[in-house]
């Protein structure tokens, strides 16, 4: 497995879908479909039952293209509250930021909005696997 941190996230693994070669200038990685990949960590971060991270929370706004001053725009708070949030690392935002930044990538994908359970209690968690099957991404067992 190849642990993809590129991304800015934390334990996120890959079971196939890249291939690794080595180039005179040392290790390259290629991953196909680097796009349906994000697309899969986003959806897996909006769908989890833990509150949303620090860095879940920047992935989500990169995902849309957005600066941080577009989203404090739409969220309504100074754009120094945005950057607080997002180094805030592995540690959890704020519940209303949780809901509304997955409500806003939700609409982002034109998806129809399912409803988020947060178990109470639940320790934030940034790690997750994914295999690319069919010529898409879906989140995998961990091996």
């Amino acid at each position: 497995m190849y642990e993809y941190k590129a991304c800015g996230l934390e334990g996120i693994f890959l079971k196939n879908g890249y291939l690794v070669e080595q180039t005179p200038y040392g290790e390259t990685v290629s991953i196909a479909d680097l796009e349906g990949l994000h697309r899969a960590i986003a959806l897996d971060i909006v769908r989890q039952p833990r509150p949303m991270t620090g860095h879940q929370f920047r992935f989500l706004r990169k995902e849309q293209d957005m600066v941080q001053e577009e989203v404090a725009a739409l969220f309504r708070v100074d754009v120094q509250t945005i950057a607080n949030w997002e180094k805030r690392g592995k540690n959890e935002i704020p519940g209303p930021a949780d809901i509304a930044m997955r409500a806003f990538y939700t609409t982002y994908l034109d998806m129809q909005f399912q409803r988020v359970m947060v178990a109470v209690g639940a320790q934030s968690d940034e790690s997750a696997t994914f295999a690319l099957e069919n010529d898409h991404w879906i989140e995998a067992e961990a091996a």
